[in-house]
């Protein structure tokens, strides 16, 4: 019961420090840094193609530690509930092997979000492309805005 308890324990702990692994890509969130007090300057544009991406923090399941971390206690914790002796022991590695690329995979995809991807006409005919989460939808022609500001601003769209 002990056992249980600890590896329910292990589970949640792990799933709470996952789910804040993914950024913020609204263009209705800033971030604190970013608002430096040099104010952001709007560009009028307009949309000229949509789709829908994906947004991923890391590209090789190595970046993805905590998940490595947590699936790899959990599934060792697992594994030693199997069994007696050398059993155990093979059960509790194999878990542990297990649960950790369980974990990568896990963090891999808590850590990507979807997205609208914009091409934008500037006023004087070159394109831009924004990259920004899919609370807002724009569409083909309509007229827009791009903010841009300065230091660790990213720029973002939204409707004129």
């Amino acid at each position: 019961m002990k056992k249980i308890f600890l590896l329910s324990s292990v589970l949640c702990c792990g799933v709470l420090l996952l789910t804040g692994c993914a950024r913020n890509i609204s263009a209705n969130a800033y971030d604190a840094r970013a608002l430096d007090g040099r104010g952001m300057v709007s560009h009028p544009c307009t949309v000229v193609s949509v789709r829908t991406v994906v947004v991923e923090e890391g590209d090789y399941l190595e970046n993805n530690q905590a998940g490595i971390l947590m699936g790899g206690i959990a599934g060792g914790l697992a594994g030693n509930m199997i069994g007696g002796g050398r059993g155990r022991t093979l059960a509790t590695g194999i878990g542990a092997l297990a649960g950790a690329a369980g974990g990568a995979y896990a963090e891999k995809a808590l850590k990507s979000q979807n997205a609208y991807e914009y091409v934008v006409r500037m006023q004087d005919g070159s394109r831009r492309a924004v990259v920004q989460g899919m609370d807002t939808r724009l569409y083909e022609g309509q007229e827009a805005l791009l903010i841009e500001g300065t230091g660790n601003s990213r720029p973002r769209l939204i409707a004129r």
